[in-house]
């Protein structure tokens, strides 16, 4: 009789109120582990991000020591060590002094000037220099010891690499980093940043205790969310820790909106009992569509972290692995050309000189690449931009040039579109700097841009009276590292107009070309009216 006496609303009402809430308490579980993982993994992100800062800044001093190692080997270091070590600060400001230790006494430092108290120095008769030094001989490759109180003052990292001449262990090449100034040069932690993570960099000793500084904060983040790296060059643990997590607050929240919702719909399924077919389809409709959404969430979680990923690995590569080498024989045909200045003819300095110069055009070619990689990355906040503005911006630009040749840039009036001004200025730039850099050698250049619409963009054209293109080349012109003219007569890269491309179709746009070869071209894109 009991169970009669509940009505068949009311019993429909709390089935549907407690399939309901059950549904809100999994899917608040799922927002709450999604949650933490995915903070978790912003973490490691950080972690990962300072690890390779510190790293990056340290593979200056890699190379440094490499180049005075070079010296020992090859007896130069009464004659060159003064101009390289001088040379190497100017370009790395990172280093504050550079050392030379024969057996374990320090011989050379430069600037001699405020470190004269490490001349003599034997690392030897302390332990803990000691223990570094045979760490650093034992690795056979450079690790630094620290931070400790330095003898010409203050905290500060010494790295030290081990030489060897003739086969036989000589001592060792080092680097001397003031604390202060590496961690300032460092700029581990945005300023939007700053308050979300706390990051303390600890040394391990050698009883497996740990001896911290800081970098934010006032103790190592051991509790919460937070993520612990080590780094061999100096036998550090890196530590970076959220400072306030939200998964548990986001998770409640939709518990709690989830549970006023389960009270909504148990009281609409005691009202329209009636309709039960249509709202078990409506239940179960919602409950696939907050399953899709948090699918989808997911997969562009993972597609936003591998796209960064990709990123910042060619980053670091084009920036660092790619970069330093090119720097490294730039230096060192350099050094050769001004240590042997008197000895070599012109054809050796004829050499030289192509080899120093084809290093600057791969720099440019790395930088470009780099570039044409970050399209579509911090582009900024779309607006309305003034397209006879953005022309004005780059014809100040190319003001010299055009002046020099004496060209004729003719614009009509340009439209009011929304998009981004850095990327457009960076559209106009690369088409106005491509009439201007191909122009036939025996008439004045002459430029013109027009804009027409066509239904819902604006078609923008850029006319020339330059050396033209062939047909045959139309749409291989828009791929990366594509050039049809000879390096010889046209400087480039070939990214430019790939970088076009890249950009203008990102927004829905095409681009195009329409030429003759030795008449012209007229380089032509679309742009959107307003955003869609």
């Amino acid at each position: 009789m009991r169970w009669r006496s509940f009505s068949r609303p009311m019993l429909s009402g709390i089935i549907a109120f407690i399939g309901t809430l059950l549904v809100t308490f999994i899917i608040s579980y799922r927002v709450y582990v999604v949650g933490k993982r995915s903070e978790l993994f912003l973490v490691r992100e950080q972690a990962i991000t300072i690890k390779e800062k510190i790293q990056n800044s340290l593979k200056y001093s890699v190379s440094s020591t490499r180049l005075l190692a070079f010296l020992v080997e090859k007896d130069l270091v009464a004659s060159d060590f003064e101009s390289l070590a001088g040379q190497i600060l100017a370009e790395n400001h990172s280093i504050d002094a550079l050392q030379l230790v024969e057996g374990g006494v320090i011989v050379k430092t430069f600037p001699l000037a405020g470190n004269e108290a490490a001349i003599g120095l034997n690392l030897m008769d302390e332990l803990h220099h000691r223990r570094a030094a045979e760490k650093a001989k034992a690795r056979n490759s450079l690790f630094f010891e620290g931070p400790f109180a330095l003898k010409q003052g203050g905290m500060g990292l010494v790295g030290r690499l081990p030489v060897y001449r003739q086969g036989k262990f000589w001592g060792f090449s080092a680097v001397v980093i003031q604390l202060e100034n590496w961690i300032e040069n460092l700029q581990l932690v945005q300023d939007s940043s700053r308050e979300l993570y706390s990051i303390q960099l600890a040394k391990i000793n050698d009883d497996g205790s740990e001896t911290y500084f800081s970098f934010s904060g006032n103790e190592i983040p051991t509790n919460g969310l937070f993520q612990k790296t080590y780094i061999e060059e100096g036998d550090w643990n890196l530590y970076v820790s959220l400072n306030r997590p939200k998964h548990l607050q986001e998770a409640g929240l939709f518990f709690i909106f989830g549970l006023i919702f389960s009270g909504l719909l148990g009281g609409f399924v005691y009202q329209k009992t009636a309709e039960p077919i249509k709202l078990k389809r409506l239940v179960s409709d919602k409950t696939k569509d907050l399953e899709v959404l948090n699918h989808k969430l997911e997969n562009r979680a993972k597609e936003l972290s591998r796209s960064n990923q990709e990123l910042e690995q060619f980053a670091y590569i084009a920036s660092h692995d790619l970069q330093e080498p090119l720097r490294m024989i730039s230096s060192f045909l350099t050094l050769l050309e001004k240590r042997y200045a008197p000895k070599l003819d012109d054809r050796a300095r004829k050499y030289i000189y192509y080899a120093v110069d084809g290093s600057h055009r791969m720099r440019q070619i790395i930088l470009g690449l780099l570039e044409f990689s970050r399209v579509g990355k911090n582009e900024g906040t779309r607006e309305n931009v003034d397209l006879n503005k953005v022309v004005e911006e780059v014809r100040l630009v190319f003001g010299n040039r055009i002046k020099n040749l004496d060209a004729s840039v003719q614009v009509s009036t340009l439209p009011v579109v929304q998009g981004y001004y850095l990327p457009l200025i960076q559209v106009f730039q690369n088409l106005v700097g491509n009439a201007l850099k191909y122009h036939s050698k025996g008439r004045r250049p002459e430029i013109q841009l027009t804009a027409a619409e066509e239904g819902a963009f604006w078609k923008i054209s850029i006319k020339d009276n330059g050396i033209g293109i062939g047909p045959e080349n139309f749409d291989r012109i828009f791929d990366i590292f594509i050039r049809v003219q000879r390096k010889e007569e046209y400087e480039g890269t070939g990214i430019g107009l790939a970088t076009v491309k890249k950009t203008i179709e990102r927004w829905g746009g095409r681009v195009g070309v329409e030429s003759q070869v030795g008449v012209g071209s007229i380089f032509y894109f679309t742009i959107p009216k307003s955003a869609g």
